[in-house]
């Protein structure tokens, strides 16, 4: 399925209230709509300097691991219910020994998109053609370099060459699973940008989708540098350059407008606080990791999917904005940041 197809569709859609009553239509007829944003292991094997696990004590204190039993409980509780199944979102997922269970367990119970990020330093031929081969749709690579001198400075035990055989190895396997998409994040800063000129030179078009957006504190970090000033200077000259090459090659991408970069400049926090904006956008994104209260969200062992949602008296929650709430038709621009995608 295209599932960037139907993300542009509902970004499109500008209508609040219009995307609740979609969300609420597709709930109570039991069909697909949530995306599980799951780390089964907190941990990393490098050390990015923009990544909260740049600092020392967030490290000791993000540990955890799901056993087998708990994967497969986790499968059986939400996987039926799943549009899309996101492996990696806060921690590196290949460190996970059984990454492979998963996936195949992600198919069997008929999710339709199955997502994995990853620095990819770990990742060989053979390890990536097992994960595709078992059903893996899409790999989306973070880096935050394109040279090695930028690559290896800003993610700490990462490899620029092993970076550059791992996207050899990635068009090696796009041979034979021409379906596999491949999707690189780019986390944009005054250090970085001017790496974006080499976008084509040295991914081009073994990527299907891109997406870059600009640094923003999301905890503890090395890096503290957050200034878009040298961003905006260089928007056309590098951002553009990646936008242009991507629309002139079919690769989707998605993109912050200068608008939103200005927003993070502005001096004020610039977050929405309409519970309308939270809940359209937050409700289709569930995030599950091993850390030590994970069950007190949900038990898999005894809870599934629409459990949790009467715990959590969602169908109530939509149904108030949807009767009670102004609507709100525009977007705005904010520091949560509105994509475009071309």
């Amino acid at each position: 399925m295209n599932i960037y197809r139907l993300l542009k569709v509902y970004t499109r859609c500008k209508n609040l209230r219009l995307k609740a009553m979609g969300l609420l239509c597709l709930h109570l007829l039991h069909i697909r709509y949530t995306s599980l944003y799951l780390d089964p292991v907190l941990g990393c094997n490098i050390r990015c300097k923009m990544c909260y696990f740049s600092d020392e004590q967030i490290r000791r204190e993000m540990h955890g691991s799901f056993s087998m039993d708990d994967i497969r409980a986790i499968a059986k509780s939400l996987f039926p219910y799943l549009l899309k199944l996101q492996l990696g979102c806060g921690a590196e997922p290949t460190i996970y020994p059984h990454l492979k269970d998963i996936v195949v367990l992600g198919k069997q119970y008929g999710v339709k998109y199955i997502s994995m990020t990853t620095n990819g330093n770990l990742l060989t031929e053979t390890r990536l053609r097992e994960l595709v081969s078992s059903g893996l749709d899409e790999i989306t690579i973070s880096l935050h370099g394109m040279t090695k001198n930028t690559y290896e400075s800003l993610m700490q035990g990462a490899n620029f060459d092993k970076f550059k055989r791992l996207i050899a190895a990635i068009k090696a396997v796009k041979q034979d699973f021409p379906k596999f998409k491949v999707r690189c994040n780019y986390t944009i800063n005054e250090d970085n940008v001017d790496d974006l000129k080499y976008f084509d030179t040295l991914i081009g078009t073994t990527a299907d989708i891109v997406q870059m957006r600009p640094i923003q504190k999301i905890g503890e970090s090395a890096y503290n540098n957050f200034s878009m000033k040298g961003v905006i200077e260089k928007y056309d000259d590098c951002l553009l350059h990646v936008v242009d090459y991507c629309n002139k090659n079919g690769i989707v991408c998605l993109y912050p407008t200068l608008e939103n970069i200005l927003a993070l400049t502005d001096g004020n926090d610039g977050m929405q606080t309409n519970n309308t904006n939270q809940l359209v956008n937050m409700i289709p994104h569930f995030y599950l990791s091993p850390n030590p209260e994970w069950k007190e969200k949900i038990d898999p062992y005894k809870e599934n999917f629409y459990d949790y949602c009467r715990k959590t008296k969602r169908i109530k929650q939509m149904l108030k904005y949807i009767f009670t709430s102004k609507d709100n038709t525009k977007a705005d621009v904010t520091k949560s940041l509105n994509y475009n995608i071309k």
